[in-house]
């Protein structure tokens, strides 16, 4: 078989091109594989000694690699934990210099997640995942690690933290996995943890699609959803939980008695005032990890290949970044993303009403309430002060829920439209 195409053989094997579609473009090359000079034991003899060639010292290959990167970019971070008994490495972590950067600028809410099945050594890749400025997924580090216990945990923890200068996150989001939840009380002192709503609701699916069916006719799933996704404080989220549970009659029902028990590390309300970035799910970082798995890695991946791969990720995201233009008068200051989220948010906040505060004394503060009273929605029902002072810079809802809803910060700007226009005239959609 000629090298050429021995080459052509091996790139589209090493970037994950299932062996029969491989065959298939070599077919087309040669004009029909009767024009092969070789057979189809030759090729499979082939791909396995190159497999076998990447896989001879994969580590030395990794850690060459983390090498080359450092000395083509001082600012690469990588380290490896080793058992001091047996010189075993048992877990790499490792963040580009671009990665480090987009910690800087995006890394107050952070999401941690491991998945399984990307490698040939069949380590748990463990990523570190946030949101950039065009509402696009950003991985901030990551690391291969050799199991997940509590001192592995604080061993990654440390590193993460190390690598970011110190910096901790506001928020980090992760499963309910006590391992990691003991390594972040010590290593993130500063940080709030706050668990995934999908992996609290997930084990409970079927139940409470039996009591949506059940209690159709009082509208339970949307007022549960209402509630869970847009509380108005502890205080009142715990007097609407119980007076909807005690109405249905489902208030020692297995699944409810497990949301409410959970209550403080997952719904909204009890993170009032902190900055979340409209993240409550730890999926950002599951689909990061499909996208690593569905295009770049898989089981068979050698570590070094891997590394490689997943550098060949963060560019392509950084190319498709590269192609977010900016329109309109607000693109001065929004990405074309955030523009159309503002677009939709904008079109949502007509459905509420503007009015000034009825108190005589207080000056630019207003009363804003859905226009929809009558609503199932439990915060729908409320009136919420709003402050405006243009003149001090002031803005600030009692609701204390900008960064969920993003609905505040709109009224907002309505609110200060008025005020420009010297227009305080009910805003009814």
């Amino acid at each position: 078989m000629e090298e050429g195409m021995c080459d052509i053989f091996n790139i589209m094997t090493r970037n994950g091109v299932p062996n029969q579609a491989a065959l298939n473009v070599m077919a087309d090359l040669y004009d029909g594989r009767h024009m092969w000079g070789f057979t189809e034991k030759v090729i499979k003899n082939m791909k396995a000694e190159k497999v076998r060639e990447e896989r001879d010292d994969d580590l030395n290959k990794l850690l060459q690699f983390f090498r080359e990167c450092k000395e083509n970019n001082e600012h690469f971070y990588w380290d490896v934990d080793v058992d001091p008994k047996t010189g075993v490495v048992r877990n790499i972590f490792w963040s580009h210099a671009s990665q480090r950067a987009e910690y800087r600028d995006f890394g107050d809410v952070i999401t941690f997640d491991t998945t399984h099945k990307t490698n040939s050594r069949h380590m748990p890749l463990a990523m570190f995942v946030g949101a950039n400025n065009n509402l696009k997924n950003v991985t901030f580090g990551q690391a291969l690690i050799g199991d997940e216990s509590t001192g592995l945990f604080r061993w990654l923890f440390e590193t993460f933290k190390s690598c970011m200068g110190g910096r901790q996150p506001h928020v980090i989001l992760t499963d309910e996995d006590p391992a990691m939840r003991q390594a972040i009380k010590v290593v993130f002192d500063k940080t709030h943890h706050r668990n995934c709503s999908w992996h609290i609701l997930r084990p409970w699916e079927f139940e409470l699609d039996q009591l949506y069916t059940q209690h159709k006719d009082m509208k339970l799933k949307e007022k549960l959803e209402s509630l869970i996704n847009y509380p108005l404080g502890p205080t009142q989220f715990e007097v609407e939980w119980n007076r909807l549970v005690d109405e249905c009659g489902i208030a020692e029902h297995p699944a409810i008695k497990a949301l409410w028990e959970k209550r403080e590390r997952w719904i909204s309300a009890y993170f009032k005032g902190m900055y979340c970035g409209r993240m409550t799910s730890t999926q950002i970082s599951e689909s990061q990890n499909r996208v690593l798995k569905d295009g770049y890695v898989n089981k068979s991946t050698s570590l070094h290949i891997f590394a490689k791969r997943m550098l060949d990720s963060l560019q392509h995201a950084d190319h498709m970044d590269a192609g977010e233009t900016h329109y309109a008068q607000l693109s001065r200051v929004y990405t074309r993303a955030v523009y159309q989220e503002y677009k939709k948010q904008y079109n949502n906040s007509t459905a509420f009403v503007i009015e000034p505060d009825p108190d005589p004394t207080v000056k630019n503060r207003w009363l804003v309430k859905h226009g929809n009273v009558e609503g199932s929605f439990c915060w729908a029902q409320h009136a919420f002060r709003v402050v405006a002072d243009k003149d001090a810079g002031e803005y600030s809802c009692e609701c204390k829920q900008w960064e969920h809803t993003g609905m505040v910060v709109l009224l907002l700007l309505l609110l200060l439209l008025l005020i420009l226009l010297n227009n305080t005239t009910l805003i009814d959609g």
